[in-house]
């Protein structure tokens, strides 16, 4: 059963890793903050690491599992372990800024589900158009990308049998299962993600393959198979 343990704790976030340290380095501050400030259960699930993610993520307090290197299995594992009323599934390389932190301190217990608008971090111009564009389809199409640190009541996702185990898009199958059910909350404030994937893979050429692998996921496409291109 997921949260199967004490549920007076409202907030538990879920980060799946992958040698991550210098993400995790680099948000130090963030993750003691919301640890601190919402008094929240910080959950990271490996994926093997060959780095020093693991030991940071215990240096934070950090509860520690091990999984295959699958990010819908990795959320799917924190979730089972989760204290929290909420759970946060947060990317390693992912923060949110102070309106969303003081949001997510009040949220409202009718709420099931909700994301954040995302603001890509970097001052170029393209990464805010895009930011702008994601935002603009989130809130059109009723789904969020994990990169919107995806908000869930721990009943109804149980409810919903959480993340199907599939290797890529679990983001999208999972809003577009839960959605019919109940309509997704814009939670005020911003989910600030890396830009990492853009500069390393180049800018036209990773939003293309993202759409690219989209229309293949739509047409039925091995998920493991997409995996191995996204990679």
């Amino acid at each position: 059963m997921w949260g199967s343990n004490n549920l007076s704790m409202n907030l538990s976030f879920i980060i799946p890793t992958l040698n991550e340290e210098r993400a995790l380095l680099s948000n130090l501050i963030f993750l003691k903050k919301i640890r601190k400030y919402l008094n929240a259960e910080l959950i990271v699930v490996d994926g093997g690491s060959h780095d020093s993610t693991v030991s940071i993520a215990k240096t934070l307090s950090c509860d520690v599992y091990t999984s295959e290197a699958s990010r819908s299995k990795q959320f799917n594992l924190g979730a089972k372990h989760a204290n929290g009323k909420y759970l946060v599934f947060l990317h390693a390389d992912t923060i949110l800024d102070n309106d969303a932190i003081n949001h997510l301190k009040n949220i409202n217990k009718d709420i099931k589900w909700g994301f954040f608008n995302v603001k890509i971090k970097s001052n170029n111009f393209k990464y805010k158009m895009l930011s702008a564009l994601i935002n603009i389809r989130s809130r059109f199409f009723n789904y969020a990308t994990g990169d919107q640190a995806m908000v869930m009541e721990n009943k109804f996702f149980y409810r919903v049998k959480g993340f199907r185990e599939i290797y890529l898009m679990e983001d999208i199958d999972l809003c577009n299962r839960i959605k019919k059910l109940s309509k997704p909350i814009l939670i005020k404030g911003f989910a600030i993600t890396s830009s990492r994937r853009w500069e390393k893979y180049g800018f036209f050429k990773t939003i293309f393959l993202m759409r690219f692998l989209r229309i293949l996921y739509f047409l039925g496409v091995n998920d493991k198979f997409l995996a191995s291109i996204y990679k």
